[in-house]
């Protein structure tokens, strides 16, 4: 390749910037088909009575994304971006046909650990490309567009297939629309989206000050274990990012397993419920196109506190509501605080990495972040049985904010102008 195609930003790289744009909403409406039919299949279809056995499926799902993310970091700093990603489609298959031809919950539990691994090779890896392709000035808008675009591909889902299982029922119609998206991303990654290591490469010969012989004695030198424990605890930003991380998906445990189901116990309609779940999901996904720009402004820690404390206080007003008007009103408070520390917590982790190990810490702080839905859906099943799900709802609104006031304490402003690596 020529220095040319290595050139960062947006602009030089625009074709296949845009393809990543296309794959992220691809991968958001993969993940996005179950949000609103899985939690009320184990309840309607199968019958399961118990919130823990509902909630398996949330809990696989999790620590499967949550361990691979660190798998896929790591393969795609060594391998290449682009292998990863094809590999993240391939693993979509397996969880598409057991939810079509395989009808017992067992199913749908296995069918999530393909899920999490579809999402944990494939979403991490258009996040990656996109921080390469961009380079330092617009990272916090690149994030901003993946997490943007890829959260309109969840809420697209997650009201589709509330229409479609209103209408055609909520064993098999709604997964058949799934294979669909599933065939166009492996497709599309097979064919068009190209390797980004060489944007790599560029960004760490542009940034480093130091010899070459010295930058390789030192990526040598820096292990995986080292990076496991850096970004979880040593580094005061990149712990109080992964905190922030494991948290704001276990808010998100919340809306995705527990929410339908309250809501059903309020004689909902699924068509509703689909709808304040879209709502959600359509906030955090439009929003997010305003808030990535924002932190390239302001910085990375304004938004992430701010959009954590929206996320704390909209989860403890829905609990008060008794009406579908509210709930959606509180459910894009909810959405607008995702929107402003959702990509940001992403840019963040990426202004303190190192370029050539960025694959790497970001594989870390996902992981983190992607646990939460495995110990969010433990934690639900545990509430729910001691406390009822409006107790349980509250909880988790004062986890959120208590892991706001943690991000205020212990994080560091990483504003890409700044020169900020720690590792």
């Amino acid at each position: 390749m020529n220095a040319q195609k290595h050139e960062l930003g947006i602009k030089p790289n625009l074709h296949q910037f845009l393809w990543l744009v296309f794959m992220t909403v691809l991968v958001g409406m993969t993940v996005g088909l179950e949000r609103t039919v899985v939690p009320l299949l184990g309840k309607n279809v199968y019958h399961i009575t118990s919130f823990g056995v509902i909630f398996a499926f949330i809990i696989a799902f999790g620590a499967a994304k949550a361990v691979l993310n660190l798998v896929a970091g790591q393969f795609s700093d060594k391998l290449g971006r682009r292998p990863v990603l094809i590999v993240g489609w391939l693993l979509g298959i397996p969880m598409i046909l057991l939810l079509l031809f395989v009808h017992n919950w067992t199913a749908v539990v296995i069918a999530n650990i393909f899920l999490g691994a579809n999402q944990a090779f494939a979403w991490t890896m258009t996040v990656t490309k996109q921080l390469d392709l961009a380079g330092p000035k617009q990272r916090g808008l690149a994030m901003g567009i993946n997490e943007a675009t890829g959260y309109i591909g969840v809420a697209i889902s997650t009201t589709l297939t509330g229409i479609i299982a209103a209408h055609y029922g909520l064993l098999q119609a709604p997964f058949v629309y799934g294979a669909l998206v599933l065939l166009f991303g492996l497709g599309a990654s097979v064919l068009i989206i190209r390797e980004t290591r060489g944007h790599v490469m560029k960004e760490a010969s542009t940034i480093s000050v130091k010899s070459s012989d010295e930058k390789e004695e030192k990526s040598e030198k820096i292990s995986m274990a080292r990076i496991l424990w850096t970004t979880t605890l040593a580094n005061p930003t990149l712990s109080a990012c992964s905190q922030a991380g494991l948290v704001n998906k276990l808010a998100d445990t919340l809306v995705w397993a527990m929410l339908p189901l309250y809501l059903a116990e309020l004689h909902v309609s699924i068509v509703n419920i689909g709808l304040i779940g879209g709502t959600y999901t359509v906030v955090w996904g439009f929003a997010q196109f305003g808030t990535g720009i924002l932190s390239d402004v302001i910085g990375r820690k304004p938004p992430i506190v701010t959009g954590m404390a929206l996320l704390g206080m909209g989860i403890l007003a829905f609990g008060l509501g008794h009406s579908v008007t509210w709930w959606i009103m509180t459910a894009a408070v909810m959405g607008l605080g995702m929107a402003l520390l959702y990509p940001n917590l992403n840019s963040a982790v990426a202004d303190v990495a190192p370029p050539e190990m960025r694959g790497g810490v970001l594989g870390v702080y996902r992981l983190w972040r992607d646990g939460g839905y495995a110990i969010g859906g433990i934690l639900l099943g545990l509430t729910i049985h001691s406390m009822g799900m409006l107790h349980s709802l509250y909880l988790i609104g004062v986890v959120v904010l208590i892991s706001m006031a943690i991000v205020l304490l212990r994080m560091k402003e990483t504003h890409p102008r700044r020169t900020l690596n720690n590792l």
